[in-house]
């Protein structure tokens, strides 16, 4: 039964260990598309001050508008996905 646990707690380590590294390449990934959101937004001349607490799909969701000619209903939709946090 010892045996049996060991072996279990080695191969949970080998797994979360091997994991590790693709968590911290999608955090950097998360966080390098938020910057480029954040700047597209500045230069936009909105206010970014909650984009700290946007999910991944709010994020896509406004670069998404950011990418495309934005009339005013867009330009309202963001600020509401800004202001909704």
């Amino acid at each position: 039964m010892k045996r049996q646990m060991i072996a279990v707690i080695t191969a949970a380590t080998v797994t979360l260990g091997a994991a590790a590294p693709a968590v911290h390449a999608m955090e950097m990934e998360f966080n390098m598309l938020t910057g480029a959101v954040y700047n597209a937004l500045q230069a936009q001349g909105f206010d970014t001050s909650n984009i700290h607490s946007l999910t991944l799909n709010e994020i896509v969701q406004i670069r998404s508008i950011l990418e495309s000619d934005m009339d005013t209903s867009q330009r309202q939709k963001i600020r509401l996905l800004l202001e909704d946090d």
